[in-house]
């Protein structure tokens, strides 16, 4: 098992997200799947980067970011990044809610959350290391009392160029095959949620409002609300990502 740590995305390691494996593509722009017209090269930009930052942290107060680094040490001892996944409910990213509705037979409820992203710096045990992060990603999640996860990976020569990552490596991290075929396939992970440690308090705890008054009600946060988090969005009237059929 390669030596690996795992933290959650936050303010100082987004910068250290490591360049995915498709050419010219750049994690701190790419927007494609935030949007159907969505590109993944997109150019550098400050207006472009912190868009995406704030993406990636717009879960922050409610119970976690939506990303997740693997850390491995170099020769020196300090760590540097291995591994990059990108997640979420389905409701932050439109393209896979796109994808996910060619399957009718995928359950609407529980509304899951879906692996967008998951890229490794290239290593004899690239696949350990994807797995080590599939499976601590899901440990997140678990905690986060979510009950399902879904990833859309590509059949293709080339499997880790598409952003999800390989198949194999969902499938040797316990997800299934629960919809499509090889060449598009939906795979799913239940999860346990026994604990489900991110409850009401947490939630409470990161969304109070400040009470300097006795006016009633008290304003509500700006940003996602928790119902975000669990529900299937309306389905966008944008353009088959796949193409015309």
């Amino acid at each position: 098992m390669p030596d690996l740590s795992f933290t959650i995305l936050d303010e100082g390691s987004f910068e250290t997200i490591q360049s995915p494996a498709a050419s010219g593509a750049r994690c701190q722009t790419c927007d494609y799947w935030e949007r159907l017209d969505g590109r993944r090269d997109q150019p550098e930009g400050s207006a472009a980067r912190e868009l995406k930052r704030a993406r990636l942290l717009a879960g922050a107060r409610l119970a976690g970011a939506y990303g997740m680094l693997a850390w491995r040490p170099d020769p020196g001892g300090d760590p540097v990044a291995a591994g990059w996944a990108q997640f979420g409910p389905i409701s932050a990213y439109p393209r896979a809610q796109v994808i996910r509705d060619r399957y009718a037979s995928l359950p609407d409820s529980p509304a899951p959350w879906v692996i967008t992203c998951l890229q490794v710096v290239p290593a004899p045990d690239r696949d350990e290391v994807a797995v080590a992060l599939l499976t601590a990603l899901c440990d997140e999640l678990n905690r986060r009392g979510i009950i399902a996860v879904e990833a859309y990976p590509e059949g293709v020569a080339d499997p880790w160029l598409p952003s999800p990552g390989p198949a194999s490596v969902y499938r040797a991290s316990g997800f299934v095959l629960a919809a499509g075929d090889e060449r598009f396939p939906a795979y799913r992970r239940e999860l346990a949620s026994p604990g489900q440690e991110v409850g009401w308090g947490d939630l409470l705890s990161h969304t109070r409002p400040i009470d300097d008054g006795e006016e009633w009600p008290l304003p509500l946060p700006n940003g996602p609300s928790e119902e975000d988090l669990f529900r299937i969005p309306d389905k966008p009237k944008r353009p088959n990502p796949f193409g015309d059929d």
